[in-house]
């Protein structure tokens, strides 16, 4: 099983290609969905403050369930939460997009060598902020709850929603090896 070690100070993560790949298509996923960009293109043109500040001029509230966790609503009350919003949540997604691209950057390194190996050089903290994504994003779309484990393990093998919940929950491993090694 794949997992993170930790050697003077660097971490580095053990991975079959198979498991690069698999986290490759994750990570491509979630910055689909996050816009990879075009989220920055919504400013008010009138506005040197909002554009400095990466506002967007009209806030609005992610309809994807996934996007709503990831970019939760600050407030209850829809004015103050759209407030929020508008002054921050630029910069999360940018934040949240640096991670991924720098995780897929580590990843491709694997990926263009074809074959299993060592990611090194890791920066621990951008990579459990991505596994952290990654795992919501999947929660989400799998409404995990208490009893997702039974389910996942009374599942046959050949069910096609064995092997998501299977990713799901080698993400959770993941990061729990890597929290380990702070």
């Amino acid at each position: 099983m794949s997992n993170f070690e930790r050697h003077d100070g660097v971490y580095s993560l053990d991975l079959t290609l198979d498991e690069a790949h698999i986290l490759i298509n994750l990570v491509e996923q979630l910055l689909e969905l996050f816009g990879e960009g075009d989220f920055f293109h919504h400013y008010d043109a009138n506005d040197p403050f909002a554009q400095l500040m990466s506002m967007q001029h009209e806030v609005v509230t992610p309809d994807d369930p996934v996007l709503l966790r990831l970019l939760p609503n600050a407030y209850a009350d829809p004015e103050a939460a759209g407030d929020f919003r508008r002054f921050t949540e630029g910069a999360i997604r940018a934040s949240k997009q640096r991670v991924l691209h720098e995780v897929r950057a580590h990843l491709a390194i694997l990926v263009d060598q074809d074959q299993a190996g060592r990611v090194s050089d890791l920066e621990a903290d951008t990579w459990l902020m991505a596994l952290n994504d990654l795992r919501l994003a999947l929660s989400v779309r799998l409404e995990i709850d208490e009893e997702s484990f039974e389910l996942f393990e009374s599942l046959p093998d050949e069910d096609p929603q064995k092997s998501i919940y299977a990713v799901y929950y080698w993400l959770g491993w993941l990061q729990e090896n890597l929290l380990h090694l702070l």
